[in-house]
């Protein structure tokens, strides 16, 4: 199948637009991050932040993933390679994102983004280092903090990608033109 092909096929059927991969298991683990971080423990805390950084990596691959296909849209019929984000650490996700259409929300997400970064590397790397248990239980209730405002961002931006989806699907036969 070409390249011109799979992308009329792609925004024809809503059902291969970006989106998790395993959404169901996302939000079981998200409901993981928010028991352990309930259990007002350390240790609690610490898988929370774990998980919340996990997740929030998974967010934003999915953004990228819209923008890109937002962008073979905008551009078609010319072509636009995905980026390969199979490996990427969390640091170099965030500068694809930003080399990805951008809004106030993605510019707002990734600035809360990289503040999640730096408190998950200070929490767990210089673990040893803290002062006293209530500095750690400070630093994760920041991270939980970031994480929820970092989720509701990435909601408003994948909702709006979808919008978007939508409007290019009503007119697949303009995009059938452009490649006859």
């Amino acid at each position: 199948m070409t390249y011109h092909r799979k992308i009329i096929n792609r925004i024809k059927d809503s059902e291969n637009w970006p989106e998790p991969e395993r959404g169901d298991y996302l939000d079981i683990l998200n409901e993981v991050a928010d028991n352990s971080f309930n259990k007002d423990t350390v240790e609690g805390y610490l898988a929370a932040v774990l998980i919340y950084h996990q997740l929030t990596e998974e967010l934003i691959k999915i953004i990228i993933d819209c923008s890109e296909f937002y962008i073979q849209l905008s551009i078609f019929p010319q072509q636009y390679a995905k980026r390969d984000l199979n490996g990427k650490m969390f640091g170099q996700l965030i500068k694809e994102l930003k080399h990805s259409v951008s809004d106030n929300c993605t510019k707002k997400l990734i600035d809360q983004s990289q503040k999640l970064n730096a408190l998950r590397i200070e929490i767990v790397h210089k673990l040893t280092l803290s002062s006293s248990l209530i500095d750690i239980k400070k630093q994760c209730k920041q991270v939980k903090k970031l994480f929820d405002s970092i989720f509701e961002l990435y909601e408003n931006i994948y909702d709006n990608y979808r919008v978007t989806f939508k409007d290019f699907k009503k007119y697949p036969d303009e995009l059938e033109d452009m490649i006859e």
